[in-house]
């Protein structure tokens, strides 16, 4: 059905369907840094509905680097800000939750997200790094195995992590902060908030659906100073097909936190594989004032960063888009 509009978006529901899984073999060179790692000759399982494209997209020795450009709330205000997102593959040890460098222990290849954010407030800044370790078989491994997270402005910084072992969740969580603390302690196992990010990418059916108990990010409960623990939210994939000259289709995932009155929204390319174009927060500042959170992908590169370090690589941030600080 059309509309005199320019742009209409139909909003369909996906009928989700993953009863096939696929074994994809792919060798792969070790070298040791930071870089992508496969073991040589190693099988590795890939459950995606696109393992020859994953393989030749994700396996080649690269990584994908993207920009975007933030309006960050904060202090009830909008601030301009970046983040980089780096995602690449590489072998895992599930035990000791590690990046296997070695080849001596049994590992598991996981999609790995560095999401690094900045902007200011005012005279200080803030730096915001997250990083999310997804296993790609996901069929054998459901949940997300690592994620670590770390803030830094001019009060302080603080850290936290949370590990997954035999369906516990095992978590830290260090601050400057007097009520926060220095704690300890476990839970049971859930999905992350964070890991929505590795999801998308490694196939967006995998979100959670429907009533669902997921631990909000460690960046907003930080910045929030809310209780670490898993809420109740809703989760709702949608199609999203806009009626122009290009047809373009994208996957919209909206995730409700009720208790929160928190509801995200990711918008993904539909086809892989799959970049997140825009992410959306809509909640309520400490002062019960409505605020909007946004990211918009500006910029993509896939390439061997690591090895992209002496000066004359720089020109490279041009190319990304990415400033040394927030401001030109």
């Amino acid at each position: 059905m059309k509309t005199p509009m320019k742009k209409v978006a139909t909003r369909l529901k996906l009928m989700l369907n993953l009863e096939t899984a696929v074994l994809f073999a792919f060798a792969g060179l070790i070298t040791l840094g930071c870089e992508a790692q496969v073991k040589p000759g190693e099988a590795v399982p890939v459950s995606v509905s696109n393992p020859d494209k994953f393989s030749k997209y994700w396996y080649a020795g690269e990584a994908e680097l993207n920009r975007y450009e933030v309006t960050q709330m904060r202090y009830g205000e909008k601030r301009t800000g970046e983040a980089v997102l780096v995602y690449v593959t590489e072998d895992f040890l599930p035990e000791r939750q590690v990046k296997d460098e070695t080849g001596q222990e049994s590992s598991v290849s996981v999609m790995k997200l560095n999401m690094m954010k900045k902007f200011e407030t005012g005279i200080y800044d803030y730096s915001i790094m997250t990083s999310v370790f997804t296993p790609i078989d996901y069929r054998k491994q459901p949940y997300t195995l690592k994620v670590s997270f770390s803030s830094q402005d001019w009060c302080g910084q603080v850290f936290g992590q949370l590990n997954l072992r035999e369906r516990t969740l095992e978590y830290q969580w260090r601050s400057y902060f007097e009520k926060e603390g220095d704690v300890e302690g476990t839970m049971d196992a859930t999905y992350f908030e964070e890991d929505i990010w590795t999801r998308l990418r490694l196939e967006p059916q995998t979100v959670p659906l429907g009533e669902v108990d997921v631990i909000p990010s460690q960046e907003y409960l930080r910045l929030m100073h809310k209780p670490l623990k898993a809420y109740a939210a809703k989760g709702d994939l949608s199609l999203l097909i806009t009626d122009d000259k290009i047809g373009k289709e994208y996957y919209v995932y909206r995730l409700h936190y009720p208790e929160l009155e928190r509801t995200l929204t990711w918008r993904c390319d539909s086809k892989f594989p799959y970049s997140i174009v825009s992410f959306e927060e809509e909640t309520k500042n400490r002062d019960g004032q409505k605020e909007t959170t946004t990211a918009k992908l500006t910029n993509t590169l896939k390439n061997s960063y690591w090895n992209l370090n002496k000066n004359e690589d720089s020109a490279l941030r041009d190319s990304l888009g990415v400033k040394y600080g927030v401001r030109d």
